[in-house]
């Protein structure tokens, strides 16, 4: 696909850190229209910068009259052991879209990023954006998965359920290849274990042992009660492991939020299921999209 035009390319540049408050509010404008509204703070903004690994100096914007009026920040990792970049959120002015500047962006910074050695680009985006969805799938982006942010307005249901004896503890340094085996499925970038200890000092890590075993462990953002990985043993399951975790979250989130589960993936059945029978609904869900260089 060619630039879209010559002054496009030219007032589109990679960014740094100096760029960060102007970024930010540039984020907000940009997604004030959105299916699901940001309305993060600075604080917020700079957590989903270092939890999805976005450098700066590798991310882009679209300038007019020297404002930023477009960008993608990006992120940089290992995704299924081949270099990956991520697009932890690209976004245009409502008065500047449909002019091209999502291809001109993602066409400077993939050729610079093809030239470093990154082998894919990963992204999600809300089934519902049609525009969206059709510009990635342009740009040869092609869907992985289906992931769903799963929410529970009303109150958790543990009926039934019968809790064997556990101790709860923080957990200081997580053996990820040990829990790696009470996964049924692979989770989504901003929850995988690089994101998590990115993150450390905004989230709780509370595991669940008998003696000196772990068998379930729960990590969650502090106060606002989002779920970013529950797992427990295969052995263990179905023994009220999973609800003793989720009763350790809820003891800790502030009665302003609702719990959440943010991009689970829908193809995993046993941890759908288990949301679902403690009363959670999709509130939305996303396409992961991958592009291979």
């Amino acid at each position: 696909m060619g630039i879209v035009n010559e002054t496009s390319a030219r007032d589109c540049r990679f960014l740094d850190e100096s760029y960060f408050e102007e970024l930010y509010h540039a984020f907000l404008y940009a997604f004030s229209d959105y299916v699901m509204p940001f309305d993060l703070s600075e604080e917020q903004f700079r957590g989903h910068i270092v939890t999805n690994g976005v450098d700066l100096n590798r991310s882009i914007g679209c300038f007019r009259d020297g404002r930023l009026i477009g960008f993608t920040m990006n992120g940089f990792g290992m995704w299924n052991g081949v270099p990956t970049v991520y697009d932890a959120g690209t976004g245009v002015f409502p008065e500047y879209r449909r002019q091209g500047l999502g291809v001109v962006m993602f066409e400077k910074m993939l050729a610079e990023f093809a030239g470093q050695g990154y082998r894919q680009c990963l992204l999600e985006v809300i089934t519902t954006n049609d525009k969206a969805v059709g510009l990635y799938r342009k740009l040869g982006f092609q869907t992985t998965r289906r992931l769903g942010l799963l929410h529970c307005p009303g109150e958790l249901k543990f009926d039934g359920l019968v809790a064997e004896p556990i101790e709860l503890r923080e957990v200081g340094t997580p053996d990820w290849e040990y829990y790696r085996s009470f996964w049924d499925g692979e989770p989504s970038w901003q929850n995988m274990p690089e994101a998590i200890d990115r993150s450390r000092d905004r989230k709780r890590f509370i595991g669940a042992y008998r003696g000196e075993t772990c068998v379930g462990y729960i990590v969650f953002s502090t106060k606002v009660g989002r779920v970013a990985q529950l797992a427990v043993a295969p052995e263990h399951r179905r023994r009220g492991i999973g609800r003793q975790l989720m009763e350790a979250m809820i003891a800790e989130m502030s009665d302003d939020f609702v719990p959440q589960v943010i991009n689970i993936d829908r193809s995993i059945a046993s941890a759908n299921a288990f949301f679902e029978n403690r009363g959670f609904t999709e509130k939305l869900a996303q396409f992961e999209m991958k592009c291979v260089a």
